[in-house]
């Protein structure tokens, strides 16, 4: 992974407000980890650590991770502040469930707000004839980046509907996609906002089956896979889909490190809240509202300065759910 600082929107803008802040202990500079191309957290984290640093006066710079898992990683080694992750991810950080944690309980990240949902998208070439989940059993299955949540989530949401791959294989998501179109992957399923542009890409111009869930299959996922829901591909989400196709996904959850001041994790929230236009123009799915209870049945906790900015625009959150 590479560490790279760049400049901050509006940075050379004397805000009275950083001056404000000069003298109030917080740090200077924040790491925020984000995700990899062909995803959305790259550009969402960009654009709301920009803001954030407009805001506050602290600079971010951004490291690229894997993702949701991978982010979770860098908090807890102290490499990142910020970071991305899923409600679905975030709860096997706490229990020490899923392959990735190696049984390790995560304590250091807590929530600061909810961010936009996720859905699971699964694509094949139509020569496959892969067009059913049942499809997938023995097949060769890439599930995106490693560390992101494709690649920590998939293998258990399958397995709960009884669909066995016989291998699932993390990468980058435009590498996954060409793989695919060259025979060494079977399908991608891959977990973010949709469309995810790799996808949307290869099938402006390639015949793809979009694989979908039965009602019955999703409420499986959601009875079994802690953070996951029932969510559709409404018809047109890619070009030449005409009908909507039943999925499962998860929110996504903006997160920092426990060790954050009040104030400061209160104003990198509000940058957030305050902004919401800005970001949904970066990432549609962003214009969608959450609420901190989609969060909750993963056991997360907020950030006490994230909860006190929540509820100033009137969200709730439980004194239960807080934790510093």
């Amino acid at each position: 992974m590479t560490l790279s600082r760049r400049a901050m929107l509006g940075a050379a803008l004397a805000l009275p407000a950083a001056t404000a802040f000069a003298d109030n202990g917080w740090p200077g500079a924040l790491v925020m980890g984000t995700g990899r191309p062909g995803g959305y957290y790259t550009s969402y984290g960009t654009a709301w650590g920009r803001l954030a640093a407009q805001a506050t006066g602290v600079d971010i710079a951004f490291r690229a991770s894997g993702g949701a898992a991978a982010d979770i990683l860098l908090i807890e080694q102290n490499a990142a502040q910020l970071g991305m992750t899923t409600a679905t991810v975030a709860e096997q950080a706490r229990n020490g469930t899923g392959n990735w944690t190696a049984g390790v309980k995560f304590q250091s990240f807590r929530a600061l707000f909810p961010m936009f949902p996720s859905t699971l998208q699964i694509v094949s070439p139509r020569n496959t004839g892969i067009t059913t989940l049942a499809g997938l059993a023995g097949r060769r299955l890439g599930t995106g980046p490693d560390g992101g949540s494709g690649a920590a989530a998939i293998p258990g949401i399958l397995a709960s509907i009884g669909v066995l791959p016989d291998q699932t294989i993390p990468g980058d998501y435009e590498a996954q996609m060409r793989a695919m179109l060259a025979g060494a992957l079977d399908a991608c399923a891959f977990l973010g906002a949709p469309p995810i542009p790799a996808i949307a890409a290869i099938a402006d111009h390639e015949k793809l089956s979009l694989i979908g869930f039965s009602d019955a299959e999703a409420a499986q996922v959601a009875r079994t896979q802690p953070g996951m829901t029932a969510m559709m591909l409404a018809a047109g989400t890619f070009p030449g889909q005409s009908v909507t196709v039943g999925s499962v996904g998860t929110a996504n959850i903006a997160i920092g490190t426990a060790d954050l001041p009040d104030a400061l994790a209160q104003a990198i929230t509000l940058a957030a809240l305050r902004n919401r236009p800005v970001l949904a123009a970066i990432v549609p799915a962003a214009g969608t509202t959450l609420t901190p209870a989609t969060t909750l049945q993963s056991g997360i906790t907020y950030h006490p300065g994230a909860a006190a900015a929540l509820r100033s625009y009137g969200l709730d959150v439980p004194v239960s759910a807080v934790a510093g």
